[in-house]
């Protein structure tokens, strides 16, 4: 509709006021207020309520509901920005007006959580209302504004609570529809606040028109006062307007010109038919401002309460649930996160299946409670666990029971892991080949010998398996979320039945040396304050010719003070093993390094460690007797082993005791106590790199260490073998279960033949990576220190190749022979690529561009594309400046380092 054209005098009013004013907006619509109840009322009310609340499942086809957002915000900053303009010049502002001015950062704050949490199709999953007048609107909508309207806008989480509780009596309300709540109580109260301020900024215009109206009624020529009283009564603001024109004429009654006379009594008669009771509605009016003024305070303090409550507590408090779960012991020790991934798997059933979630609920706690099948020891071991019947072994099970048909195939839980390896491992081949392929078609010297084009193909396949590589992991990662395994909350610590003992594997080297690692097993502890946790260097004296030297004495005197003087400073208390530890260890000659060394070094001294924490028969020790400083608690579960440089964040350790510690996680072995087959027998976190001062960055590192630091934001980063094939990648740092470790690894390996064992204990012992759990190491500042480490890894992986061509008597999986063969591929990249180089170089049949690019796809691929995944913003409230500076600055470093 075109706007009006406003009357004379009234034009001056300005912009604002005149968009307030407009007829075309049609009336104002009234607050969200209603009879205020008590707690006894409401309950009645919830009761009736949910009774009233008939409501279905929405199609998927149907226009889901969603309120006016947008429009709510535009209409709330013209509000807001006329009142304070009004303000500036000194008019005056209702209180209701004032809460407005003062307090519209909280409204803007909660609009962000509403945009954040609001997606085009939140309420879809939602149950919608069937009753004719509120048909469509999801009955987490009507019950949020039963809410608001019946306290006028004021929040009380007791309140709200007996409400939700009384209203739950009728009608069962989901998970889904608690959880909206937060947010749909803020579109709510935005709503609320629209219509209010809308009213407050449209009655101030509507007096400032009828003064500047008033003012011309003197001037030369007739008005038309009817149509102006029209437009008002329209817009829903007559009284405000009406009243104020009366005032006007009541302080200023006689005309300056007979034509002014004549406009006054035109305008008495068109007051007279409007304002029929002045007193009555004045007296309406006032009551009517100071039920806005109550309402806008409440609404905006009910917004900055809606941010500060715990509704993980009330939720638990009023979900029923939430609360029928709660009688399974395991769902109530679970961590957060463990208890929401089980009931949104409840909610994903119950709408499957058509049942309740309660209906769902019921039946996982009857399969929970029910006598173990004895034919199936993992069942019995884990059955009291719900995400073994959501997630694992059970699922079949338990969609039997809530008349689901299976959504697998006979056998398709063991055929679905080889498949997938196979897809992947082909797609690796195919685009190797092809890429191989593509670079050789148009080669430099069509006419080169076919022995130099095969040498050259040869040579170009290792870099192009490693760009091809790179790409698809990065691709796979880009796609396939983060795994997260369950976990035990652990709240008050970690308990006596899952003792820890974190060691540091090291090597005594002189007095200074010994100090730094008792000072940095001290920072471990401190960072990680628990009953149930001790802390242990793990030494051996240096290489050497002899099986004593001079210093050996000197260095483990030196190695005792320390830790004495560690254990002095945090004493455990009565009645409570040591906490710190020295586990030290003689020189045994080795027959492949012709020199006295600790057995089998840093593996040799974990195996050790574990046969005596499992109670193994092991006669004299292997640790040197240093009377309570070398003997750690009876019955320690895990251990967790770091390197000298390995730093362990704050309650890390709590966080991976309490993956371990879930019925889900828990190794199982096989019958024949040769290799892990559930469960995890290791962990391994995160490596993440720490910031460096100025003094210790170098360009070397700020090239190839990649992002440094802890992203709080970030909980979890995808690891690719966990995520896909459920096999995570051992690297030396992580935690270890004691028993499954001593069972399927002690004498498994041959003496003096393996040097990185890492990679093939994570196969048998079956390690899981918590991407989502960080351990901080520094990264190589100077090239020659990372090629010493590449140096290093590369000997240890071919040492590796005999448990290759052993498969069978080690029994490795398909994927864990993978990894094995591809830390071999990988290690004959870089030779490759230098000799295909030269080989372009020197008048090959390759020209030298192509293998230059070649080279850099090979180590740039995957960090190009994720810094190009990078440059799209994850949120719209950013600093783009600084977000594109940064992103920029990555593609730049990606780009850098492979040149």
């Amino acid at each position: 509709m075109k706007r009006a054209p406003p009357a004379r005098g009234i034009a001056a009013a300005g912009a604002e006021a005149l968009a307030l004013l407009d007829p075309v907006r049609g009336a104002l619509q009234s607050p969200i207020r209603a009879e205020i109840f008590g707690c006894m009322r409401f309950q009645q009310h919830g009761r009736s309520l949910g009774e009233a609340h008939a409501a279905q499942w929405q199609s998927r086809r149907a226009d889901a509901f969603f309120p006016r957002i947008e429009e709510n915000i535009r209409v709330l900053r013209e509000a807001q920005h006329y009142i304070g303009v009004q303000a500036h010049t000194g008019h005056h502002v209702s209180p209701a007006g004032e809460w407005l001015l003062d307090n519209f950062y909280v409204v803007l704050a909660q609009v962000k959580e509403i945009h954040d949490g609001l997606p085009r199709r939140y309420y879809r999953d939602l149950p919608v209302l069937l009753d004719a007048h509120l048909a469509g609107l999801p009955r987490v909508y009507g019950v949020a504004w039963a809410l608001v309207a019946h306290t006028d806008s004021a929040f009380d989480e007791e309140l709200l609570v007996h409400f939700l509780l009384a209203y739950q009596e009728t009608r069962e309300l989901t998970l889904g529809e608690l959880w909206a709540l937060p947010t749909t109580l803020r579109v709510v109260l935005v709503e609320n606040l629209r219509r209010l301020s809308e009213r407050v900024a449209a009655t101030k215009a509507a007096r400032e028109a009828a003064n500047l109206w008033c003012d011309t009624l003197d001037e030369p020529g007739s008005i038309d006062a009817q149509p102006v009283f029209d437009a008002m009564d329209r817009r829903g603001v007559t009284p405000a307007f009406a009243l104020q024109v009366m005032h006007r004429l009541h302080a200023d009654p006689r005309a300056g010109s007979p034509q002014g006379e004549r406009n006054r009594e035109l305008v008495r008669a068109a007051l007279s038919r409007a304002l029929p009771d002045p007193a009555a509605t004045q007296l309406a009016l006032q009551a009517e401002e100071a039920a806005d003024n109550m309402s806008v305070g409440n609404a905006i303090t009910s917004l900055r309460l809606l941010g500060d409550t715990e509704w993980r507590e009330l939720i638990a408090r009023t979900s029923v649930l939430m609360q029928r779960m709660q009688t399974s012991p395991v769902f109530t020790a679970e961590r957060d996160d463990t208890q929401d991934g089980t009931l949104h798997a409840i909610e994903r059933l119950a709408r499957r299946s058509g049942r309740s979630e309660l209906a769902v609920a019921d039946a996982l706690l009857s399969l929970m409670h029910a006598a173990p099948d004895p034919l199936m020891p993992d069942a019995a071991a884990q059955s009291e666990s719900p995400s073994y019947w959501l997630r694992g072994a059970g699922g079949p099970a338990l969609r039997r029971a809530i008349g689901l048909r299976p959504v697998e195939l006979p056998g398709w839980s063991q055929l679905r892991p080889r498949l997938t390896l196979s897809v992947y491992l082909a797609s690796l081949a195919l685009g190797s080949a092809s890429l191989t392929l593509a670079l050789m078609l148009h080669v430099a010297t069509p006419d080169a010998a076919t022995a130099w084009l095969i040498v050259t193909a040869l040579l170009a396949l290792w870099p192009a398996s490693e760009a091809v590589v790179a790409g698809v992991n990065r691709l796979i990662s880009e796609w396939v979320p983060p795994r997260r395994l369950p976990r035990l909350a652990l709240a008050d610590g970690i308990p006596a039945e899952h003792r820890v003992l974190v060691v540091m594997p090291v090597m005594l080297v002189d007095v200074a040396g010994v100090r730094r690692l008792a000072a940095q097993l001290e920072r471990h502890s401190l960072a990680n304050r628990e009953l149930h946790a001790q802390f242990a260097l793990l030494t051996d004296h240096v290489d050497a010719d002899t099986e004593h030297i001079e210093a050996d004495a000197a260095l483990l005197a030196e190695a005792m003070a320390a830790i004495d003087a560690i254990e002095a400073r945090h004493p455990s208390g009565a009645d409570v093993p040591r906490r710190f530890l020295l586990l030290h260890r003689e020189r045994r000659f080795s027959e492949t390094e012709q020199r006295w060394i600790g057995w089998e070094r840093k593996r040799g001294k974990l195996e050790q460690l574990l046969a005596l924490l499992a109670g193994a028969d092991s006669s004299p020790s292997p640790f040197v007797d240093l009377g309570s400083r070398s003997q750690p608690a009876v019955q320690t579960r895990y251990v967790v082993t770091l390197d000298s440089d390995t730093q362990l964040p704050p309650n890390t350790l709590r966080e991976l005791v309490g993956v371990a510690a879930h019925p889900l996680n828990q190794p199982r072995v096989d019958a024949r106590g040769r290799r892990v087959v559930a469960g995890y027998g290791i962990l391994q976190p995160r490596i993440v790199t720490p910031l460096p001062t100025a003094r210790e960055s170098t360009p070397f590192h700020w090239l190839f260490a990649g992002q440094c630091g802890i992203d709080p934001y970030s909980a979890a980063s995808s690891e690719l073998y966990q995520d896909v094939f459920d096999a995570g990648t051992f690297t030396g740092k992580g935690l270890l279960h004691v028993q499954a470790m001593h069972q399927v690894l002690a004498g498994r390996f041959v003496e003096g033949r393996i040097l990185s064992h890492d990679l093939a204990e994570g196969a048998i012992a079956r390690c899981a990576g918590v991407s989502d759990i960080a351990l901080i190491e520094s990264a190589p500042m100077h090239a020659d220190a990372a090629a010493a480490r590449v140096q290093r890894w590369a000997r240890g992986d071919w040492q590796l190749l005999p448990l290759l061509l052993q498969r069978r008597r080690f029994e490795l999986r398909a994927v864990d022979r993978w990894k094995m063969l591809d830390n071999l591929r990988r290690s004959l990249v870089a030779p490759a690529s230098l000799l295909l180089v030269l080989l372009s170089l020197a008048g090959g049949p390759l020209a030298p561009w192509k293998a230059l690019l070649l080279v850099a796809a090979a180590y740039g691929a995957g960090g190009l594309l994720g810094a190009l995944a990078g440059l799209a913003p994850r949120r719209d409230s950013i600093a783009l400046e600084y977000f594109y500076r940064h992103a920029l600055a990555d593609l730049g470093r990606a780009a850098g380092a492979p040149l």
